[in-house]
């Protein structure tokens, strides 16, 4: 929380609030998890841009969405499409994000804000990005805690790439009960054995 905290007291300094999209590309890890949280608290929605889809894919996706600033980590940069907005490495400007308070950040987000922009499979041609908002989330964490329900003494894997909807619940719903959370690597995730 307080790794989370500094993050998006940094972000806010890049102008990071209510319906600013942030591209996050990042492995599965718990850098990702702090990065999704320091773009929530910041007031901000983030655009997962998976670093296994195809290139092309990813260019379309920050372009349809219009990002102004990206999330990610020097050994990906490389890897995605060339970004003209600001980019915030986790661990290339850690020094910076280590020096911003711990304290939780004050925003404007209601409930009627993006919390994040999920890009359809393109089944019809080009991908859409849907919208969605923070009181669908909530609503979505409520009563899954309720209903099969998770108490603050469960695990639960989280096995699912950022840009599919359950990834949300997995990653949110534990921490909304204090339960564990275990994040799967990508290597691990798509191994039966290892899983």
């Amino acid at each position: 929380n307080a790794r989370a905290n500094q993050l998006a007291n940094h972000l806010i300094k890049f102008g990071v609030g209510p319906e600013v999209l942030v591209g996050i590309s990042l492995e599965r890890s718990l850098e990702m998890l702090v990065g999704l949280l320091g773009i929530l608290k910041a007031g901000g929605a983030y655009v997962p841009l998976d670093p296994a889809n195809p290139r092309d894919r990813l260019t379309f996706m920050r372009e349809n969405s219009q990002l102004k600033l990206l999330l990610s980590e020097k050994k990906l940069i490389a890897e995605l499409p060339l970004h003209t907005g600001q980019t915030v490495l986790l661990d290339g400007d850690c020094d910076s994000i280590a020096a911003e308070s711990t304290e939780n950040p004050t925003t404007q987000t209601t409930a009627e804000n993006l919390a994040y922009v999920l890009y359809t499979s393109g089944s019809t041609g080009k991908p859409k990005g849907v919208q969605i908002e923070h009181r669908s989330v909530v609503n979505l964490l409520t009563s899954m805690r309720q209903r099969p329900g998770l108490a603050a003494d469960d695990v639960l894997l989280s096995v699912t790439t950022l840009s599919f909807d359950i990834a949300g619940l997995e990653l949110y719903l534990p921490l909304t009960v204090g339960a564990r959370v275990v994040i799967a690597s990508r290597r691990v995730a798509s191994d039966g054995e290892q899983l």
